[in-house]
Order: C-alpha cells, then sequence, then structure tokens
C-alpha cells in the first residue's frame, strides 16, 4: 500500500473520530437530566400560571417565589437554578456563561438566605444516625433476604444506587470482601465486610439458590406457590421501599449509622472513608459527623 493510501486513510480515521467526538459531546450537553424533571415541570406550570415565557428573568422571578413564598431551602433552590439553567440552554438556546446580570441575580438571591427571616431554610438536618446494637438486634427478626442486605448495607454504608447494582460475583466470601462501583467516581472500591454479614449472606444464597451473575437485593415474586428470587436490576426507589418496609430507615440512616458508629469506636476519618468510600474528609467531617446525644447526655446535669 502506498503511503499517499495510508496518509489519507488516517486521515479519515481522524475525521471520522472528530465527528463521533463532536456528536457525542454535543448528546452529552443536550441531555436535560431526569433528576431535574420534577423541578423543570414545576417552573412550567409557574410561568404558565403567571403569564411568563421561559425566561432569565422568569427564572430569577420563580426562584424568588421560591425562597420568599414556597420557603424552599437553599439545597432545594440550588437544584432548582441548575435544572432551569438547563432547560433554558437546551431548549431556548439561553445562556449564562461570563453573564453580569445573571452573577448579580444570583448573589441577591443567595444573600435572602443570609436575612432572618429565611436563615431557617439553609438549616441541614440530614439523615439522623441510629443505635446500631439496637438496629441489629431488629434485623434479627427479619427474614434470610432481609436480613442479609440489611447487614450488607449497613456494614459497607453503601449508597442506595450502588446497592442495587451489587451482583454476587462482587463478594469474595472468603476474603471478608466485597467490591462496590461508586457512580459518583466510577470506579470500584473494595470494601471490608463482618462475620455477622457473611453468615447472613451464605443462608440467603443457600435460600435462594442465588449464582454468580445475579443481582444481589434483586426482586422478590410472590405469588400462591410462595416467594420466588428473580434476578433485576432494581430500581432505588423500589429499595428504598423494601428498606423502609424492613425497618422504618432510609439507606443515608444506615450510612450515617456506619460513620457514626466507627467515630465512637475510634477510628480517624481516613479509616471510615476507606469503608464508606467518601472521596473527601471534608465531607464526612461537615456532613456526617456530629456531637452524638449520647455524649451530650453524659454531660448534663
Amino acid at each position: 500500500m502506498s503511503e499517499q493510501k495510508i496518509v489519507g486513510i488516517e486521515e479519515f480515521e481522524t475525521r471520522r473520530r472528530h465527528a463521533l467526538r463532536d456528536a457525542e459531546r454535543n448528546a452529552f450537553e443536550s441531555h436535560i437530566p431526569v433528576s431535574y424533571k420534577h423541578d423543570i415541570k414545576n417552573y412550567r406550570a409557574y410561568v404558565d400560571h403567571t403569564r411568563q415565557a421561559p425566561t432569565a428573568e422568569s427564572m430569577y422571578d420563580y426562584l424568588y417565589y421560591s425562597i420568599t413564598e414556597e420557603k424552599v431551602k437553599k439545597t432545594t433552590f440550588e437544584k432548582r437554578l441548575a435544572a432551569i439553567k438547563k432547560l433554558l440552554k437546551v431548549e431556548y438556546g439561553i445562556t449564562f456563561l461570563n453573564n453580569e446580570a445573571y452573577l448579580k441575580e444570583t448573589a441577591y438571591l443567595r444573600s435572602l438566605f443570609n436575612k432572618e427571616e429565611f436563615a431557617r431554610q439553609k438549616q441541614i438536618k440530614g439523615k439522623k444516625p441510629v443505635d446500631s446494637a439496637q438496629l441489629k438486634e431488629a434485623l434479627s427478626l427479619l427474614d434470610v433476604r432481609g436480613r442479609a442486605i440489611c447487614l450488607v448495607n449497613l456494614i459497607t454504608g453503601n449508597r442506595p444506587n450502588e446497592m442495587v447494582a451489587l451482583q454476587m460475583r462482587d463478594f469474595d466470601l472468603t476474603s471478608h470482601t466485597v467490591d462496590v462501583y461508586l457512580k459518583k467516581q466510577k470506579t470500584f472500591k473494595t470494601k471490608r465486610l463482618t462475620d455477622e454479614a457473611i453468615q447472613a449472606i451464605k443462608l440467603y444464597i443457600q435460600e435462594y439458590d442465588l449464582k454468580t451473575d445475579d443481582y444481589f437485593v434483586g426482586q422478590i415474586i410472590a405469588n400462591q406457590y410462595g416467594k420466588k428470587y428473580r434476578s433485576k436490576h432494581v430500581t432505588e426507589r423500589s429499595y428504598l421501599n423494601d428498606l423502609n418496609k424492613w425497618t422504618g430507615l432510609s439507606g443515608y440512616n444506615f450510612r450515617k449509622t456506619l460513620v457514626t458508629d466507627m467515630h465512637e469506636k475510634g477510628a480517624d476519618l481516613a479509616t471510615i472513608a476507606e469503608q464508606t468510600g467518601h472521596r473527601s474528609l471534608d465531607t464526612i467531617s461537615k456532613h456526617y459527623l456530629s456531637v452524638s446525644d449520647k455524649t451530650i447526655d453524659k454531660f448534663l446535669p
């Protein structure tokens, strides 16, 4: 093959790659996340009701209304802002990069949360930890599947999306570990398991004859003949409903309980992060750790 032909092929491949990258980038930039759906729906309803068009001005008006009338939390305000900005960019070609009016308006809106009348809307309570010993006692009363799933969630501190993605192939019961895919970081993290969790998993495997490719959480189909396991990547909502049914708690109650329990036993932040998969030690310190009620009670008169 002549050198000229080789150069021609390489140029063609380069152009093809560039075109593919451009198409993928455009698709990424024009994609509106599903998590924005509810906020966008509410914004559309607001502009329809107030006879406005989807514009930057109506966005500022809606966000002002959200803070002053609906009394939304600051976290909700930030989520609404992100969702509406994405909508305006994708569907109406309105961008805010280096936009001085946008910077002034959002700075003012955020400053409202510093006023005494809106200060409570900045307060972040989050999910509370529970007593791990009492929780384990309650888990012992669950059926084989519920107990195994809840114990793994408690010991690993997995997020809901991490729990539903687990497959049996991810467990190494001999080495007391499980490989968890951290969606936020797009990488796998190996976490430790306790003897108690290992035993519960083994009983779960035996009860439902679980195979390597099966999802750990999966789905149970109940009929007149009994309960049958189905390997399925269930939704986070379905999983959270199961957790609530079994324990009355959410996945983040479990995660916060693990962090608090390890901290009270003397673990440093790096050790805790090694098990939970937190990338930032600052996140653990700010959002997961506080002086426990038990510690306060100990010093009350």
